[in-house]
């Protein structure tokens, strides 16, 4: 007996569900196996186009997971619910059949504009939970038959669960990225308090190595003001150690989505630059200060400042050979947008590769040549 054109039909819909089935088996990339589910469906139905969409359930949006379109149409934007035949489907929970799309009080405006003339649209179920829908497309009048339902209804049934373990896949890697990306955070904060802490401490230890060794010696006239000068340095220190523990709970603060509080207040620049080159010269550092105003006040946070110049001094005193100076320059300049504050700090050091400038900005990088 003769196979029926009918039979003919199902043969070739059971075969493209089966290549389907292996194309899309291992495939946990969500665009990509749409991508594929789309080829495979528009070829399947002769379509002008076909679009696989996934429910998001908090925005009540259809959102485009893969459109494609022979015509190379603008993108598709997504859909409300109820809106064309991919809306339709999700809303009614079961297929949709437009045979004259122009004219159909549910067209949507995208597809409308685009010239299509007929559609069909069949919801994704998982669980008896939609998840989406996909959508078949003509830009020519075209009939659909409860054949073509059923086929796009087991294509539909075959895909679903596909999509749904491909977003969760998705998803899984995302937090496994972020919880890697988090652990890596953590790692780079502690050699970061590691690093910054080990300068403030070796301060402190040498003020009080300082005092220790030479208190039997010093004169009664001088010890005051020498004890003082030391017990300045260690007071210094100590500042210089809670700042890093309050850069520590700024991180924290960042890394929870909340904003960095800023304390601004009138700040003199040329002072708190005086300050911290002193600190440094007491340590035995060549470290001056060059500029030519007494003294430029604007509105700084000076806790944030001060830590950003004792930064760049550690850096600059760290990496510069050892007899050479390290330089910092207060300037003034005026702009159109009115006077800036310019703050320079100029060492011999070897620099920063060119390949490491771009991530100079980076939370805790570190160049390759330290």
């Amino acid at each position: 007996m003769e196979p029926t054109d009918r039979e003919d039909s199902r043969i070739r819909i059971f075969r493209a569900l089966h290549e389907i089935a292996v194309a899309v088996c291992g495939v946990l990339e969500p665009v990509e196996l749409a991508r594929v589910v789309v080829n495979h469906t528009r070829e399947l139905f002769q379509a002008g186009a076909v679009g696989l969409y996934t429910f998001d359930e908090a925005e009540r949006l259809l959102r485009p997971v893969y459109s494609s379109d022979a015509r190379e149409g603008s993108l598709e934007p997504p859909i409300p619910p109820g809106t064309g035949a991919a809306g339709q489907a999700l809303e009614r929970g079961a297929p949709v059949r437009i045979d004259d799309y122009p004219n159909w009080p549910f067209a949507g405006g995208w597809t409308a504009a685009n010239g299509v003339q007929s559609a069909m649209g069949v919801p994704l179920l998982v669980a008896d939970r939609r998840t989406g829908a996909i959508s078949v497309r003509t830009y020519e009048p075209r009939h659909w038959t409860e054949d073509d339902a059923q086929a796009l209804t087991l294509l539909a049934a075959q895909v679903a669960p596909a999509l749904e373990a491909a977003r969760l896949h998705e998803r899984t890697q995302t937090a496994r990225q972020q919880a890697e990306a988090a652990i890596k955070l953590r790692d780079e904060v502690l050699a970061g308090v590691s690093h910054d802490l080990a300068g403030p401490l070796s301060r402190i230890r040498l003020y009080a190595e300082l005092m220790q060794g030479e208190a039997p010696t010093l004169q009664p006239t001088a010890s005051a003001q020498q004890m003082t000068a030391w017990s300045s340095g260690i007071i210094a220190a100590t500042a210089s150690m809670r700042s890093i523990i309050q850069e520590l709970l700024d991180v924290a603060r960042l890394q929870m989505g909340q904003a960095l509080s800023l304390n601004l207040q009138r700040t003199d620049l040329v002072a708190l630059c005086r300050r911290a080159v002193q600190e440094y010269q007491h340590a035995g550092r060549r470290v001056s200060l060059r500029t030519a105003q007494d003294m430029l006040v604007g509105w700084w946070d000076e806790a944030r400042l001060a830590r950003v110049l004792a930064n760049l001094l550690e850096n600059a005193t760290k990496y510069s050979p050892p007899e050479s100076e390290v330089l910092v320059h207060v300037d003034v300049a005026e702009y159109e947008a009115g006077g800036w504050a310019i703050l320079r700090v100029r060492d011999a050091g070897r620099g920063i590769p060119p390949d490491n400038l771009p991530h100079v900005f980076e939370r805790f990088y570190r160049g390759s040549n330290v």
